[in-house]
């Protein structure tokens, strides 16, 4: 509980203000608790980056299991982990765009020492190849690693100020979209190339160079 206290008052904090001002003291001020509890709990700079990311990867990997275990439906569960995983960043944008783009320094690729993300879609894909919804010629290992890869370019774009936080959105969908549209068994691949054109027309005007 201190934790998510502590973590919840980093968030607030950076919704307010940037990075390079926020102090472990302001931090403990506001979730209730001493300096050295911050320090403890949590670490440095670099480690709150991390134990942010690290939150909103576990409660992706929770809304994954819920909905795994409460539908049969592996597309549903497909788009759920990129609208979901995009909602948590952008409940709180200002906060985490600067998370995110200091995150990236540190680590090079985000909440990467804790799970890879891709698997998650990996799981889902191969549920949809079992039920004939992908092509059984494909490898999903692949498709959900590049399924993450567009959603960590989108992310980028997002973090850097280029999509606000419905284009993230959009553009996440694309991703996955792209990827279902090459991938899928008749007569499956009309309805996903319908949805991509959709998407891509939506996408179209939301960048920002």
């Amino acid at each position: 509980m201190r934790v998510d206290a502590i973590l919840d008052a980093a968030v607030e904090l950076l919704d307010d203000t940037g990075l390079d001002v926020v102090t472990t003291e302001a931090i403990a001020a506001k979730a209730g608790v001493a300096a050295a509890t911050v320090y403890n709990l949590i670490g440095t700079r670099d480690d709150l980056l991390r134990s942010l990311v690290r939150r909103v990867v576990t409660d992706l990997v929770d809304a994954v299991a819920q909905a795994t275990a409460s539908d049969d439906n592996p597309i549903a569960v497909a788009h759920l982990i990129v609208d979901h995983s995009v909602a948590a960043f952008t409940s709180h944008s200002d906060a985490y765009r600067q998370v995110v783009a200091a995150g990236r320094s540190v680590d090079g690729q985000v909440g990467a020492e804790w799970v890879d993300p891709s698997q998650l879609q990996v799981a889902a894909l191969r549920q949809a190849q079992a039920l004939g919804v992908l092509r059984d010629d494909v490898d999903p290992e692949p498709l959900g690693r590049q399924i993450y890869i567009s959603w960590i370019g989108a992310m980028d774009q997002w973090a850097h100020g280029l999509l606000d936080d419905q284009g993230f959105a959009v553009a996440t969908r694309h991703g996955l979209l792209s990827v279902l549209a090459a991938a899928a068994a008749e007569p499956h691949r009309s309805e996903f190339i319908a949805q991509l054109t959709d998407v891509g027309r939506d996408l179209a005007p939301r960048w920002r160079f």
